[in-house]
């Protein structure tokens, strides 16, 4: 079998858990319709417990955890092989702990896939740590998959979903009008204000000029896209709403929400932003994340 090309390649990160799975089915229907291949990445985590050797052979139990892995994987590619026989699939295992080995995956991939739990999480954990420390660390776009019973992604068409910021990045637009062409979906690009709090019973400004300006913003923002994808029907809304309120309102049955990671940060913060932490946390679909920007650290 022949290696997916590596600068399109679509790394999934694998665990076991079911989450991973659905991850991996919904990756590998997108690499089907591209024409790449899927690679599954497991991260063994060793990092560290060659300090268990005084209790444990540590030779035996990386040996014994790496046949564990490889059996995980084998399954995991013969499910998708079953349901999509002529997709390249390739695996590979790490040693070093999952968000050190998936962020560093996230330099080279065309795209990284996660679901948005692993084996430590429960039934109402909105995201695991994993996912969440990988959003804010990311160097390449990156989908978060929830678990469920069927592929996450559905049949061709649907609708892909655009939170956009005042000055959202070209990138982060641009990838959202590709992903809707290539799956034949519509897009519907959101922009969420609010009215600014009224002093002694009055407006300070007008929240019909506010209605204005977002409506300029979406206009502004989304035209070169339009015009790059113009076989993409696209509608915008400008919504007076919180901007997670209004987004994953808007998410609701959509194939795909897509968000910016705003990089811009605090040393204190925590690390994705509140409004995408939000997001990750309540998206009722999977959640494109395109970073940009620069990290500041302490």
């Amino acid at each position: 079998m022949n290696h997916p090309d590596s600068s399109q390649r679509i790394v999934v990160g694998v665990d076991g858990s079911k989450d991973a799975l659905q991850a991996a089915l919904w990756a590998a229907e997108l690499a089907q319709r591209r024409g790449t291949g899927v690679h599954l990445l497991h991260a063994l985590n060793l990092t560290g417990a060659g300090s268990l050797v005084s209790r444990l052979p540590f030779d035996e139990y990386r040996r014994s955890q790496t046949e564990h892995a490889e059996e995980m994987l084998d399954a995991v590619r013969a499910e998708l092989q079953g349901r999509f026989p002529d997709l390249p699939v390739v695996t590979e295992i790490a040693t070093d702990e999952p968000v050190e080995t998936l962020v560093a995956a996230t330099r080279l991939a065309a795209l990284t896939v996660l679901g948005t739990r692993g084996r430590g999480g429960f039934p109402t954990l909105g995201i695991g740590s994993v996912g969440l420390r990988v959003a804010a660390h990311c160097h390449g776009p990156i989908i978060l998959v929830p678990g469920g019973d069927g592929p996450a992604s559905g049949g061709p068409g649907g609708e892909i979903v655009l939170g956009v910021a005042e000055r959202e990045p070209a990138a982060v637009v641009d990838f959202a009008f590709a992903v809707a062409e290539e799956s034949g979906a519509h897009l519907r690009a959101v922009h969420a204000w609010q009215p600014i709090p009224p002093y002694n019973g009055y407006y300070f400004v007008d929240p019909a000029i506010l209605a204005a300006e977002a409506e300029s913003v979406l206009t502004a923002v989304l035209k070169p896209a339009r015009h790059a994808h113009a076989a993409v029907p696209a509608i915008a809304e400008s919504v007076c709403a919180t901007p997670a309120a209004a987004l994953v309102d808007a998410a609701r049955g959509a194939r795909l929400l897509v968000l910016g990671a705003h990089r811009q940060r605090s040393p204190l913060s925590v690390g994705v932003g509140s409004v995408l932490h939000a997001l990750l946390t309540h998206a009722p679909c999977p959640v494109a994340v395109v970073p940009f920007g620069v990290r500041v650290d302490a």
